[in-house]
C-alpha cells in the first residue's frame, strides 16, 4: 500500500514538471523573438500563437503540447502498468496542473486546451478523439468563436471517454474504484478548463468576445501565390486585432519605382530657364 501511494506521488511529481514546460513561449521565441505572454492576449497558448503569429507556428504549438501531455500519461502508464488506465489519467492530471499553474511562472499559465487533448489523443480511445478533432477543426472554419470550438471540443471528449468507461470498460474488467476516480479527473479537468476561460465566457454573454478569421488564415498559409510575403500582426503597425496582410512583391517595388524619381528628372524640374544671351544683346542695341 505505502509502495503504491509513492509511486503515485512520483508520478505526480514528475508529470507536474513536465506539464510546465511552455512551448509557445519557446516557439515565439526562437521563431520571432517575442515573448508570448506581451503579445496579444498575453495568454501563452495556442489560440494566442494563432491570433499573433499565424497557422503555421499555431500548429507547432498544438502538435508540441499534444505530444508533451500525451506521451507523458502513455509512459507512465507502460512503466506501471498493474495501475491501468489510471495511472495514466492521474499523470494527465498533474501534466495540466503544471501546464495552468508553473511554478515558474508564477503560477499563470495556458489554458490547457491542447494538453487536455493529448492526454485522449493518446488515449485507448484515440480514434475517437482523432476524429472529433477533425469535426471541430471544419467547425472552426465557420464558427469564429474559439472558445465555442474549444468547449465543443473538451466536452466531447469528456461526454465520449465517460461513456466508454462504463458501458465498456466496467464490464471488460476496470475496478469500480478505477472508473469512478478516471470519471472524477476527467470531470474536474473539465471544470477547470470552464474556469480557465471565463473570461472568454463572459464575452460571449456580452458580445464583446473577440473572432479569429480561421480560414483566411489557412488562405494565408496555403493559397497564397509564389512572390508573396504573408505579414503578420505583430509586423503591422496599428493592426488591428488578428489581421494579416498579404503584399505582392512586383506591386510593393512598383510603388517604390513609382514614388522615387530618377536623378536626371529631379535635375530638370529643379533647373530654371536661361535666357537666350544672343536675344538679351539685341534687345540691349
Amino acid at each position: 500500500m505505502l509502495d503504491d501511494i509513492l509511486y503515485f506521488i512520483l508520478v505526480a511529481f514528475i508529470s507536474y514538471f513536465i506539464g510546465t514546460i511552455n512551448f509557445s513561449k519557446i516557439i515565439a521565441w526562437h521563431s520571432r523573438r517575442k515573448d508570448i505572454t506581451k503579445v496579444g492576449s498575453g495568454n501563452p497558448g495556442t489560440m494566442n500563437m494563432l491570433r499573433s503569429f499565424g497557422f503555421v507556428l499555431a500548429l507547432a504549438t498544438f502538435v508540441a503540447e499534444v505530444v508533451k501531455s500525451g506521451l507523458t500519461c502513455f509512459v507512465f502508464q507502460a512503466i506501471f502498468p498493474q495501475y491501468g488506465q489510471l495511472i495514466y489519467f492521474v499523470s494527465g492530471f498533474f501534466v495540466l496542473m503544471g501546464y495552468i499553474f508553473p511554478v515558474w511562472s508564477k503560477f499563470k499559465g495556458g489554458k490547457g486546451v491542447a494538453c487536455f487533448a493529448g492526454i485522449f489523443l493518446f488515449s485507448s480511445l484515440w480514434y475517437v478523439s482523432l476524429g472529433w478533432f477533425v469535426v471541430c477543426f471544419i467547425l472552426f472554419m465557420f464558427i469564429s468563436y474559439a472558445c465555442v470550438i474549444s468547449f465543443t471540443y473538451i466536452g466531447g471528449l469528456s461526454i465520449a471517454y465517460t461513456l466508454y468507461i462504463w458501458l465498456y470498460l466496467i464490464s471488460n474488467g476496470m475496478p469500480l474504484s478505477h472508473a469512478i476516480a478516471i470519471t472524477a479527473i476527467i470531470w474536474v479537468l473539465y471544470a477547470l478548463m470552464l474556469f480557465m476561460h471565463r473570461g472568454n465566457i463572459k464575452r460571449l454573454i456580452n458580445h464583446t468576445e473577440n473572432k479569429i478569421d480561421f480560414k483566411s488564415k489557412l488562405k494565408a498559409v496555403f493559397c497564397h501565390k509564389k512572390g508573396e510575403q504573408i505579414i503578420e500582426e505583430d509586423q503591422v503597425p496599428n493592426a488591428k486585432p488578428e489581421a494579416e496582410v498579404v503584399v505582392s512583391v512586383d506591386e510593393q517595388e512598383k510603388s517604390n519605382s513609382s514614388d522615387s524619381t530618377s536623378p536626371n528628372e529631379e535635375q530638370e524640374n529643379t533647373a530654371e530657364p536661361q535666357e537666350n544671351p544672343s536675344k538679351n544683346n539685341e534687345d540691349n542695341k
